[in-house]
């Protein structure tokens, strides 16, 4: 499906009424959980007594309660009560191979009975793994790890504006870069602003400067303005578009941002957290055919292992760093536990792994097929809704609610309308032994069988029949 035709789809979907979980539908799946899952519902009050929420992760769905896993396999799980999920989640993205895929078990367990997880000092496999990434990404000449791609993003900005000299930063709308302060400006919802930013003083967001997806008139008026007080030092970009594709990028968009960023000499920034080494060896840059500057790395180079987050980019920006580049200041970053041996050995064998295993295609292609399949069933039962993929990553919309334009202020009860209808279809999968993200996305593996796919489709017929819409 094309860009045209997902933004045509999707603007044809939020005109019509919500299709939602009807109550009783939503009260057996909570039911059918809760008697499903004692041990977990034992464990989420005893966590509820130690962690906020009772959970650790964001993507926990706690109705009723979270679920407590015991053990993952290829692309399944299974509770502490015995009851097996078919996962689509895979840990957010980084699990391309599966879980618990044998060799990388191994070797992992290798490196820790020999090294351990941590030393401190340097481990052979930093370079090991810096090799890796260099050799598979263009634009990367050196590699400086952190522990998440969170602070790899915090690095890339910090970096850009000691490089250049200049201190605004460029962000699209609905883009997700991690949850440090200047970040939060505009995350995940377009126009949103400091919607979720609770706790961070307003001039945190003093020098970021939020686009529109895809528009980009308002960007270059955005790199204009930017010159006027100080200047633009980085452009970020999720080069998919916002929530990897969730609102795809025009195929035009990246090169326009590379364009803009050599004329205004800004850095551009590829966040590349849950691209890279999933849409392609090269990352998301080589099926763009666009070179970044700097280039994040994520959950994906350790294919889940810790501390996962990384920063790569050309030699005389990443020299900066080390304050290596004549006439510019050393930027202050650092990391007990970054580029440890567990984490650089995991980036090592795991990228390995994906390559010999031809892990991508095989992804892609069961992605594919899952869309067909969704599409299919969306037309057979003539309902409105459509799917459609970014490379491994399979979305289907069912309410469409980031596609609502919250800048007019009569459609914020309809977005969130529509993000909850999304979330209750979460739960309604999750009963039937189908683990989403968001209830609108799925991330495939190599691990995913036909099988697997057909078991899905056979579980979203019998929910999607019994969807009604709001009046």
């Amino acid at each position: 499906m094309n860009f045209d035709d997902i933004y045509l789809k999707a603007g044809e979907l939020i005109n019509q009424p919500i299709y939602s979980v009807p109550p009783d539908l939503l009260q057996n799946a909570v039911e059918t959980i809760r008697r499903k899952t004692p041990k977990s519902a034992e464990q989420f009050e005893r966590a509820k007594q130690l962690i906020p929420g009772g959970s650790q992760h964001m993507m926990t769905c706690k109705d009723p309660h979270s679920i407590t896993i015991k053990r993952s396999l290829g692309a399944e799980m299974w509770d502490l009560d015995g009851n097996r999920y078919l996962d689509y989640l895979m840990t957010l993205g980084p699990v391309i191979l599966g879980h618990g895929y044998p060799q990388l078990m191994e070797e992992i367990s290798n490196v820790i009975l020999e090294e351990g997880s941590a030393t401190g000092l340097t481990s052979e496999w930093e370079i090991k793994a810096c090799e890796q990434i260099v050799r598979h990404v263009k634009s990367v000449d050196k590699v400086r790890y952190f522990q998440s791609g969170t602070e790899a993003n915090l690095a890339a900005v910090r970096l850009a504006r000691a490089y250049t000299g200049k201190k605004k930063i460029i962000r699209i709308g609905g883009a997700y870069h991690g949850w440090s302060d200047e970040f939060v400006y505009d995350m995940q919802i377009p126009f949103s602003g400091a919607f979720q930013a609770a706790g961070i003083p307003e001039e945190h967001f003093a020098n970021v400067i939020g686009v529109g997806p895809n528009d980009v008139p308002a960007l270059e008026k955005a790199f204009e303005e930017a010159e006027k007080n100080g200047g633009a030092a980085a452009l970020i970009v999720e080069p998919t578009g916002p929530e990897t594709g969730a609102l795809p990028v025009h195929p035009d968009f990246n090169k326009t941002a590379r364009e803009l960023c050599d004329r205004f000499e800004a850095l551009l920034i590829f966040d590349e957290v849950v691209t890279g080494f999933r849409m392609a060896m090269g990352g998301a840059q080589e099926i763009y055919g666009i070179d970044a500057d700097l280039t994040v790395f994520g959950k994906l180079i350790t294919h889940g292992f810790p501390s996962s987050g990384a920063l790569g980019g050309r030699k005389e920006v990443m020299d900066c760093l080390a304050g290596l580049v004549e006439g510019k200041p050393k930027p202050f970053v650092a990391g007990t536990v970054a580029g440890s041996s567990l984490t650089s050995a995991a980036t090592y064998w795991s990228l390995k792994f994906i390559e010999e295993e031809n892990a991508i295609e095989k992804a892609n292609e069961k992605a594919s097929q899952l869309c067909k399949g969704l599409n299919g069933l969306f037309d057979q039962l003539s309902l409105p809704f459509f799917s459609h993929t970014c490379a491994s990553l399979v979305h289907f919309e069912i309410t469409a609610p980031l596609y609502v334009d919250i800048r007019n202020p009569d459609n914020i009860m309809e977005a969130l309308a529509r993000k909850q209808a999304v979330d209750d279809l979460s739960t309604v999968f999750l009963a039937e032994g189908i683990q989403t993200k968001y209830g609108a996305r799925a991330f495939l593996s190599m691990a995913h069988t036909e099988e697997h796919i057909e078991e899905t489709l056979t579980v979203f017929e019998k929910v999607l029949k019994q969807l009604v819409q709001q009046s």
